[in-house]
């Protein structure tokens, strides 16, 4: 045993090696690419839903782009929904086309692509972005994107994501977890097997690309909706692929129960929609695995260097992604708390293969074999 867990220690360091050399790599200063003049026109599709803090500055940063042809359709699922009078300022003093569409219908289990499906026949434009409302970009989003999307030629092109500001425990944990883990495993998925899937937060692509696919509706009733669009577009011969270009999500106020919640969901979906890949995530806990080295060899003094050394490469490796690739903003201290979230991580991978049931949007679901949703009743933590 204590063979074993030395062996899994030194795999999970060597991962953590392998992370810095993918995320260096991918985040490299690169040569802009030119767009064609004039620019192809584009469509944004916004699902919104509620009113936060932040809501507003998030919404306006899609309105204020250095692009010259741009569509933006705002969907609301709930005629009463607060964020509608936002969505009216915001559309008064915007320059671009803006449309507010009331998405009544609710056919799909999943809400976003429920209203998606509802917005997709108003697109003007033959290029799509689909943006997660609490979502924030710089002026030059739109270009870099695009011209990312026009020089692979088409498929589908998804942005990394960092946290913004993090003012609670929940939400300094859910961007350590972003740049610690989600943010290198990405990384090193895109150099090791390419990527065959999207990342949410913001994605662009052709009305071609997703009619060969059956459209938005081909993505009804599956939880990772982001992922499915990417890994059916993939299936149906389509290049996917990551942008350098990096996108902010903001949760400030994100509760410890609301990011237990939250991974807990993302972890359960990963099992299902990635089997072997999440088998193979759970080896790359490098901390856990020397702690428990050390733990067998009777505390030696090997076990203890390892695990130290792990600790080292661990926040090292944070600070590097946080920092110099994703040009986060978390404090400094808050990286204190990294050995407190690896802990956490394991355990929610463990937790992860005891059921199938999520709490997602006020309601409790299964995931099946396939990644749907299957309701199951009120909310509530999954057994």
């Amino acid at each position: 045993m204590t063979y074993l867990l030395f062996g899994l220690a030194l795999a999970a360091v060597f991962y953590q090696f392998l992370a810095f050399i993918s995320l260096a790599r991918f985040f490299r200063p690169r040569l802009n690419t030119p767009l064609p003049q004039p620019p192809p026109g584009v469509t944004v599709f916004k699902p919104v839903r509620g009113v936060e803090a932040f809501t507003r500055e998030c919404l306006a940063s899609f309105l204020d782009q250095d692009y010259p042809s741009f569509q933006v359709l705002f969907g609301v699922a709930d005629p009463g929904d607060p964020v509608l009078t936002v969505l009216r300022d915001l559309r008064a003093g915007a320059a671009s086309e803006v449309e507010i569409v009331v998405c009544p219908e609710r056919s799909d289990l999943n809400p976003k692509v429920n209203v998606l499906r509802q917005l997709e026949p108003r697109a003007r434009h033959d290029i799509w972005v689909v943006a997660d409302s609490d979502v924030k970009v710089g002026r030059d989003f739109l270009g870099k994107t695009v011209a990312a999307l026009l020089k692979q030629g088409g498929g589908l092109v998804s942005c990394p994501y960092r946290a913004g500001e993090s003012a609670t425990l929940g939400a300094r944990l859910e961007a350590l977890t972003i740049s610690a883990d989600f943010m290198p495993s990405v990384a090193v998925a895109h150099y090791v097997e390419d990527i065959r899937f999207a990342l949410g937060a913001a994605m662009i692509f052709h009305r071609e690309d997703l009619r060969r696919i059956g459209g938005f509706a081909a993505l009804s009733d599956f939880l990772a909706d982001d992922y499915q669009l990417g890994w059916q577009m993939h299936q149906a011969g389509a290049k996917v692929a990551l942008s350098p270009y990096v996108v902010e999500t903001v949760n400030p106020e994100m509760t410890f129960p609301d990011y237990l919640l939250h991974q807990l969901r993302w972890t359960r979906t990963y099992r299902v929609c990635r089997p072997k890949g999440y088998l193979a995530y759970g080896i790359t806990h490098a901390l856990v695995w020397s702690l428990l080295a050390w733990a067998v060899s009777g505390l030696a003094g090997l076990g203890l260097g390892l695990a130290a050394a792990a600790l080292a490469i661990r926040l090292a490796l944070a600070w590097f992604s946080e920092r110099f690739c994703l040009q986060g903003r978390l404090p400094a201290a808050a990286f204190l708390l990294l050995p407190v979230k690896d802990l956490l991580a394991f355990g929610l991978w463990l937790l992860s293969f005891l059921g199938s049931e999520v709490a997602w949007q006020g309601a409790r679901f299964r995931i099946t074999p396939e990644g749907k949703l299957r309701p199951l009743g009120r909310p509530g933590l999954p057994q």
